[in-house]
């Protein structure tokens, strides 16, 4: 089996329903946490362990990305984002006769009140004067003469912005989250080698969202937003037995096939009787050892034949070149075996099945 190593950090797919809300690549961290508590069985004398129970199984992925991004954000706090926000316009503006300036945008008001701030170019920046002559988008400031350039500040509704509410009590989002880390070439025999050749995609359905964020600004570094959460279990529905899950993760090599990791083919029936007439589909497994499971092949990837050809010819017998379909004569009785290769990997062992036919 060929060795690789697993390096970097993950480019994450994250989901909100069937919404794409982020792509992230510029991840700092990705890391699964899978645990689970196990209860000691012991009993005897000594108090000997003869097993362990276990629960409560839990899977933790955290994903923090060095750029901002407000979706992450809601997805804590369980809101949307929605178009529109609160701003804040700090423009530089000459007054017209009577001490009034029109202003770019409409003031919205702060505290209950629709005010704004001013002061002249050459004040410092604590002397600020309330403007409390605001009507639509102007602003009257007492006494100004016209001409004259002014600093203003006021709070406005940006509706090219994009915002969240902050709620005191919520319930933070269920993300479906995916997550695509690479892998590298270990090969033994090539050590000073890593060559990037296939990647690991762990696909979470149900990431429930912790809800706490952290925003940490300081003067010497930008600030991460993260993405911490528990994995839900997800009930299967290809089964008729309850088998939930947390997830999948999957090895996928680049340019690599199924087949290039079979070491082995198995007949699932070893052995076929048929009567005159007969017939039935042969069935074969390709293992591929380790831990992996065997699992059946599609026929269609295989090349059946009879050994010992035209042995048909005497044992009664026809079989699919690629269906694995045996078909037994109406009148003779005989044995004969009947081999499975995989087609294009004919160094792979075939896998053999005896099929004897019983006629009359």
């Amino acid at each position: 089996m060929a060795q690789h190593f697993l390096a970097g950090v993950g480019r994450a797919l994250i989901f909100k329903g069937n919404s794409l809300i982020g792509v992230a690549k510029t991840l700092t961290e990705s890391t699964f946490n899978f645990s689970i508590t196990g209860e000691e069985i012991r009993g005897g004398q000594g108090n000997a362990l003869w097993g362990k129970y276990f629960h409560d199984s839990n899977l933790q992925v955290t994903l923090t990305d060095a750029m901002f991004n407000i979706e992450y954000i809601a997805a804590s706090l369980g809101v949307d984002v929605n178009m529109g926000g609160l701003s804040v316009a700090e423009e530089s503006l000459q007054t017209s006769e009577g001490g009034t300036i029109t202003l770019t945008n409409t003031p919205v008001a702060f505290d209950g009140s629709i005010i704004g701030w001013y002061r002249l170019p050459s004040q410092s920046d604590n002397e600020w004067t309330i403007a409390s002559g605001i009507s639509g988008s102007t602003m009257t400031i007492p006494g100004a003469q016209a001409n004259t350039t002014y600093c203003v500040k006021y709070f406005y509704q940006n509706t090219n912005a994009k915002s969240i509410t902050i709620n005191t009590q919520y319930v933070p989002s269920e993300l479906h989250v995916t997550i695509l880390n690479d892998l590298f070439s270990g090969d033994v025999n090539n050590l000073s080698s890593a060559t990037r050749y296939g990647r690991l995609i762990t696909d979470i359905p149900r990431l429930q969202m912790d809800g706490n964020q952290d925003l940490s600004l300081n003067s010497t570094s930008a600030a991460t937003v993260s993405l911490t959460g528990s994995a839900l279990a997800v009930n299967t529905t290809s089964s008729c037995e309850e088998n939930p899950f947390y997830g999948t993760m999957t090895e996928e090599i680049y340019g690599e096939t199924w087949q290039d990791s079979v070491i082995a083919l198995a007949m699932a029936t070893p052995e076929v009787a048929l009567g005159a007439s007969g017939t039935a589909t042969l069935q074969v497994y390709a293992v591929f050892g380790g831990s992996v499971a065997s699992r059946l092949v599609d026929n269609s990837d295989l090349t059946f034949a009879i050994e010992g050809s035209p042995a048909s010819t005497t044992t009664g017998v026809e079989v699919g070149t690629n269906t694995g379909v045996i078909t037994a004569d109406s009148a003779t009785s005989g044995a004969c075996v009947v081999s499975a290769t995989l087609t294009g990997h004919e160094t792979i062992p075939p896998a053999l099945a005896t099929v004897t036919i019983t006629a009359g």
